[in-house]
């Protein structure tokens, strides 16, 4: 593991690192973060000082050199009663979280606006996964970041269409940073052990510390009352295997001329919410937006990982991961042109 700080020069300040560095990342959070204390005291001829501020880049290296973050900092404490100085980094997602800019695009793939919105902001590219699906749509004082996932969710929607929503085939994406390059994934990905080629497992018999499940049906629907526009009962909808399961627990849905029923039907049906956690022995491949395999008493099967976060403290690396239980996208709705009356 190493850790540096690059401005003019780069220094390597992972000696002078106390307590917890935290690397951290989320389906739901644009840029993945570094977070750390460097011990700081100018009235100590031991202790080197080391300039830092805003704007200076952080990268971070695992226990076989590999580059797995380089990002600005954004945030310092200085502390001079404590001999402290706490550091914020993020990744170069940042910059397309926050810059913005109006474009039209038509029938341009994912992969092609990817590349030209990088361009204008500054970032590189790496890895983009090609879809071969064009698109068009208004980008009005967007993000980069929203530009990019609406292409792509324009995309999946067409690669999609005849696809269920379980469907294991469906093509969904996320994008995340390698090093200072941006790469769009198929979203899922399973993680494979570079050493065996086997799936990635979390196992509870060996390098699992801690797991959480969490169920509730308190807000079920598995039934739906199909009214006429009038409240005359027209149909009824049930998910049989779910109220035996659970009981029945009914909505109602009215009908519009406007709308299709059975696309508004399904909409009202809900599933049991269920969320967990497990606290595993660290890996710096397992990220958010991959998915993994869990052997567990309370989880058994793949799951998704919707958030990571890696302590690495004294040589000891562990992480904590929020799973998911089915694979979900970040939706960005594309804004249409409207036609000429």
């Amino acid at each position: 593991m190493k850790l540096e700080i690059v401005s003019t020069k780069t220094v390597n300040v992972t000696h002078l690192v106390q307590g917890t560095i935290t690397w951290a990342g989320s389906r739901i959070q644009v840029a993945r973060t570094i977070s750390f204390t460097l011990v700081q005291d100018d009235r100590d001829s031991h202790v080197p000082v080391i300039d830092i501020d805003n704007g200076y880049s952080v990268r971070f290296y695992d226990d076989d050199g590999k580059l797995v973050f380089e990002g600005n900092i954004y945030n310092i404490e200085k502390d001079r009663s404590k001999s402290m100085v706490k550091v914020k980094a993020m990744d170069h997602l940042h910059i397309l979280g926050v810059s913005k800019t109006t474009r039209k695009f038509t029938e341009m793939t994912p992969e092609d606006i990817t590349r030209q919105i990088c361009g204008e902001m500054g970032v590189s590219t790496g890895d983009i996964s090609e879809t071969g699906t064009p698109v068009s749509f208004i980008a009005n004082r967007k993000t980069g970041y929203q530009i990019i996932m609406t292409a792509y969710n324009e995309a999946a929607k067409i690669l999609n269409k005849d696809k269920a929503d379980d469907d294991k085939t469906r093509k969904l994406y996320h994008l995340m940073m390698d090093g200072a390059k941006l790469c769009v994934i198929e979203k899922g990905t399973l993680i494979k052990d570079e050493a065996t080629g086997k799936d990635w497992t979390a196992d509870a018999r060996s390098n699992m510390t801690e797991s959480v499940y969490k169920e509730s049906i308190e807000k079920l629907i598995d039934q739906v009352l199909v009214v006429d526009e009038e409240g005359n009962q027209v149909d009824i909808i049930s998910d049989d295997e779910k109220i035996k399961k659970y009981s029945m627990f009914q909505d109602v849905y009215k009908q519009d001329p406007n709308k299709d029923t059975q696309t508004e039907v399904k909409s009202l049906f809900t599933k049991p919410e269920r969320s967990g956690h497990i606290t595993v022995l660290g890996d710096y491949r397992v990220k958010s937006s991959y998915s993994i395999i869990v052997q567990d008493t309370f989880f058994k099967g793949q799951f998704w990982v919707k958030s990571d976060t890696h302590t690495i403290e004294d040589g000891k690396h562990l992480m904590k991961l929020e799973l998911e239980f089915e694979n979900l996208m970040n939706e960005e709705k594309a804004e249409k042109e409207k036609e000429n009356e």
